[in-house]
């Protein structure tokens, strides 16, 4: 049950300073820890920095209680995704170069991400049905194909970064390989995508430009001839009113490929290899791919925060706290899924277990989970399969991204070769 409110201890946020980033909540050499101490001074519901730039603070409530986060989640009456709605999305408010911009634009773009009622169903609609007519098995070839390739670019043995040389392209290729495009064109849509996610100064706009111009270009193409990818589907759904539509709602998992999907690949990776008991566990047999996958969702998930704000339609409580109108909130999907509620210490009780919060629930609810987890199994499976891996921590540890989003290691060194069987290389 949540907390009484006490008005004497409500808070507004235009009052309050020093809060703790979110960016350091994530890249905490001990994330468990850091929410811990934030949730014992405030409560499930937490003020915290969402960016800063300069000297101004973009600040926001973070929820990190598995009941809060679902009620915001569920009651789209009392919280929005509408941009519009948050207070702080005014010229004199929000300072200009912030990188929350690209999910919280000033004025939503046509996708049902910035949307909400109605209008959320009838763009929602259509990438739920392409993606319902994906062919599941080629999906997986595709996947399995395109991380052949990346495994013979890095030749039979060497060093490297493996988030860099595998983890990144791997998720990301595969995402826009389900859009239609070939590897070249994917690559070039990865470097401007990163360019976007993490607010890169005045490149963010030229990206997006080229972006949706390839992907304009792309939605002709495919009207004209037809195919079978998520482009195709959408380029003839009839819910759509002009092809700006069908590029904003192509942006979104593409977008979403570059952090979330990458970073679930990554996380996997660097525990399987990492951590003894569970790399043994993984190649003994006692837990499927598919269970660490989950474990890893569950354990130390790298989907931190969703940049998926909600935004208060009036004042409300939640948590115990006063959220004021036009306020933004932040879902902590780490801290969620931390709950004592729904988690426990024990990894084995969490095999099969998804009620994490990872794809989310509600009318906003992740599109593509099976898809993902696809995408994701086929990526890790193939490294661990194709290749002998050994990571090399440094003596201070690995660095964190420094993300206020995903939780993975930023580089991964590692040297590898290519496995063998009976003393050749497996091709």
């Amino acid at each position: 049950m949540a907390q009484r409110i006490i008005q004497d201890e409500s808070v507004a946020l235009e009052d309050l300073s020093g809060l703790v980033s979110l960016t350091a909540l994530t890249s905490s050499p001990d994330q468990e820890a850091a929410y811990a101490a934030l949730h014992a001074q405030w409560g499930p519901v937490a003020p915290v920095e969402i960016e800063s730039v300069g000297d101004d603070v973009v600040p926001g409530w973070l929820v990190m209680g598995h009941q809060e986060m679902c009620h915001v989640m569920r009651s789209e009456a009392q919280f929005a995704k509408d941009p519009r709605t948050w207070r702080w999305n005014e010229e004199d408010l929000l300072p200009p170069g912030t990188a929350i911009s690209t999910f919280a634009p000033a004025e939503p773009r046509p996708a049902s991400f910035h949307h909400d009622g109605e209008e959320r169903r009838r763009l929602r609609e259509p990438l739920d049905d392409a993606l319902s007519a994906l062919d599941e098995r080629r999906v997986r070839e595709q996947t399995k194909d395109m991380c052949e390739r990346i495994i013979d670019r890095m030749g039979d043995s060497g060093t490297t970064d493996l988030v860099r040389a595998y983890c990144q392209p791997a998720g990301f290729l595969a995402m826009t390989t389900l859009l239609g495009f070939d590897l070249e064109t994917g690559g070039r849509l990865m470097t401007d995508s990163a360019k976007v996610v993490v607010g890169d100064g005045d490149e963010v706009a030229a990206a997006q430009g080229r972006v949706a111009g390839t992907i304009l270009e792309h939605i002709t193409e495919r009207r004209a001839h037809g195919g079978r990818d998520l482009i195709a589907h959408m380029a003839v759904h009839p819910n759509f009113a002009h092809d700006g539509e069908i590029a904003a709602s192509a942006v979104v998992p593409m977008h979403a490929a570059a952090i979330f999907l990458t970073a679930w690949i990554t996380q996997t990776v660097h525990l399987v290899l990492s951590d003894p008991t569970l790399g043994a566990r993984v190649a003994g047999g006692r837990i499927t791919l598919d269970g660490a996958l989950d474990e890893v969702l569950w354990r130390e998930s790298p989907i931190a925060q969703s940049p998926a704000l909600r935004f208060a339609r009036n004042d409300v409580e939640l948590g115990g706290r006063l959220i004021r109108k036009g306020d933004a909130l932040v879902l902590s999907i780490a801290a969620a899924n931390a709950d004592p509620s729904v988690h426990t210490d024990d990894p084995w009780d969490q095999v099969d277990n998804r009620a994490h919060l990872s794809w989310g629930t509600g009318l906003h609810r992740c599109p593509a989970p099976r898809q993902a987890r696809l995408i994701a199994g086929v990526a890790v499976d193939e490294l661990l399969r194709n290749m002998d891996v050994t990571l090399h921590v440094p003596d201070e540890g690995l660095p964190w991204a420094p993300s206020p989003w995903v939780r993975h290691p930023a580089r991964m060194p590692v040297s590898y070769r290519r496995a063998t069987v009976n003393g050749e290389i497996d091709e």
